[in-house]
């Protein structure tokens, strides 16, 4: 329930709104408004009642479209969409949507997506939670306002790709873990002589899908014949450097994925590059900066420790440090034989994005300042190419990083690459 403040209504005339309530849909599969408003007008003016009814009619048009039907995978040919960071539903136990809703965008947050861990603070965070599935699309105002991380993509892959199916994961998770579940999620499709198995991989996806092939079993390589990657940050991302300092900000909340929360992710801590070398002066030349030292967190105060913390607090920065040492390790270079599954590389260009934080003499970093370069708007055009010793075909688009797999171009050539013998 969120107070009509928290929507804007202060006041409607000369008095105060009765009352505003905001209910989560539960995610059954229809595209229900996620914000049920009841009002009780007490007004003294027709322009309060008309501002009033405004914000009423967005709020009631707040839609989540539901996830597409699927036919059941029952032939020998098999593509499988795997999602990136933030992609994903995340629902309680109940069925409340935790992340993401438009309601929870409109406020500035009560609850944390933080992970839970022996030591840590009291604060109002969700319990277990669970993926419902790829972000489909999030309508404010049809037609005006609304976001379409997955849904467009979805539609035209479940017709246009054989055996179209999802793995959806919870993307807080450690990579490595969720490219267990993923190998996992395609040993239960029954895998034999036969099974042509074809990943489509979207950023941060793709590092789950490596580590899948890069650390399952023989049976799991040899059924997967093609792979998609799409705005891949096989080198990282330096992005997600500042996100560790600040939270991340999701319109108007604050708290979903304020700095306490990504603390608690491993996958953010492993979207880093494997070296810290994202960092220049003033000037623009390169400089070093301790950023994986669990002990330049404490002693600079960086992030969530200029606060003082318990000490289970410590020992979660070092496991993400392990985490993220952990991670690039599988996801090196290597010298082996090129891989049996053919590989195609999606790279987008033409867009500013962060390639490079500044930091300032006094040692304090410019958040506001990046050094940006070529890429997607997200990942650095560079940080694309998969390690050694894989051998991938390159396919640039000037979509922005979320985009990329709506475009219609894109969607050919990955409908060519899978035809291909």
């Amino acid at each position: 329930v969120l107070r009509a403040r928290r929507l804007g209504v202060r006041r409607v005339g000369r008095r105060k709104a009765r009352h505003v309530t905001t209910r989560l849909a539960h995610y059954d599969g229809t595209c229900a408004a996620d914000t049920v408003v009841a009002l009780t007008p007490h007004f003294d003016s027709t322009r309060g009642m008309t501002r009033t009814l405004a914000i009423a009619t967005f709020l009631l048009t707040a839609c989540i479209a539901p996830q597409p039907v699927l036919r059941p995978v029952t032939g020998d040919d098999v593509t499988i969409f795997v999602h990136g960071y933030r992609g994903s539903f995340l629902a309680t136990e109940s069925g409340e949507i935790a992340w993401i809703t438009i309601s929870q965008g409109l406020s500035t947050g009560d609850r944390s997506l933080a992970l839970p861990f022996e030591g840590q603070r009291d604060f109002p965070k969700y319990g277990p939670l669970h993926t419902t599935g790829p972000l489909t699309r999030l309508t404010a105002i049809p037609g005006i306002l609304e976001e379409d991380p997955y849904a467009s993509w979805m539609d035209w892959a479940k017709d246009g790709l054989p055996g179209f199916t999802i793995f959806a994961y919870d993307w807080r998770q450690d990579v490595r873990a969720s490219g267990d579940q993923l190998c996992a999620f395609i040993e239960g499709l029954g895998l034999g002589p036969k099974k042509r198995v074809n990943i489509v991989a979207h950023s941060m996806g793709g590092l789950v899908t490596l580590h899948c092939l890069r650390s399952g079993s023989d049976a799991v390589r040899s059924a997967v014949k093609k792979v998609v990657f799409a705005g891949t940050p096989f080198r990282g991302s330096p992005g997600a450097w500042d996100d560790l300092h600040l939270g991340t900000k999701s319109q108007s909340n604050t708290r979903l994925m304020d700095r306490e929360a990504l603390l608690t992710f491993s996958s953010t801590w492993q979207l880093l590059p494997p070296r810290a070398d994202y960092f220049v002066d003033a000037q623009g030349s390169p400089t070093v900066v301790p950023a994986l030292d669990p002990a330049a967190w404490q002693t600079r105060k960086w992030g969530l420790f200029s606060e003082s913390l318990p000490g289970a607090y410590v020992e979660q920065l070092r496991a993400r440090v392990d985490a993220h040492a952990g991670s690039w390790a599988v996801l090196a270079d290597v010298e082996s034989p090129t891989p049996t599954w053919k590989t195609m590389v999606i790279v987008g260009k033409g867009r500013p994005t962060i390639n490079a934080w500044r930091v300032r003499n006094d040692g304090s970093f410019d958040f506001d300042q990046p050094l940006r370069g070529d890429g997607d708007g997200t990942v650095p055009s560079a940080s694309t190419h998969p390690p050694r010793p894989i051998v991938a075909t390159t396919v640039e688009t000037t979509a922005e990083h979320s985009e990329m797999l709506r475009r219609s171009e894109v969607q050919s050539v990955i409908t060519e690459f899978f035809r291909a013998p």
